[in-house]
Order: structure tokens, then C-alpha cells, then sequence
């Protein structure tokens, strides 16, 4: 099981870096190469969880059903 940290520790950089996207996300203001770069990582992820789940006999093996 993966533990969350409530407070992670972040540099002032990591911080700003995070705003930047986060602020990107909410206006969705992305250039053409990010836009390529998440349709694509959407792609291969659904990929996976399609190659996943039919392993396991249709059954997702995170939520067990």
C-alpha cells in the first residue's frame, strides 16, 4: 500500500513549478507539443489498463470487480 504524505517537504522551485501546471490545468492553456504529449500518455494508459484487466479475466485487480 502506498502511504501519503500530508506535508511533503518542497522546495520553492517545486512549488512554483506546481502552480505553473496547475494554473495550466484550470485555463487549459497548453502549447500543441504538451497537448501531443498528454493525448499520447492518455493513450498508453488506457492501453495498459485494457491490457490489465484482461489478464485478470475482466476484473479489475485494484477494485476487485
Amino acid at each position: 500500500m502506498i502511504h501519503m504524505v500530508s506535508n511533503p517537504k518542497m522546495s520553492r522551485s517545486e512549488i512554483d513549478l506546481f502552480r505553473e501546471n496547475f494554473s495550466k490545468c484550470i485555463s487549459k492553456d497548453f502549447t500543441q507539443e504538451e497537448k501531443t504529449v498528454i493525448r499520447v500518455n492518455k493513450e498508453r494508459m488506457s492501453k495498459v489498463a485494457k491490457e490489465i484487466i484482461s489478464n485478470n479475466g475482466g476484473k479489475n485487480p485494484i477494485l476487485g470487480y
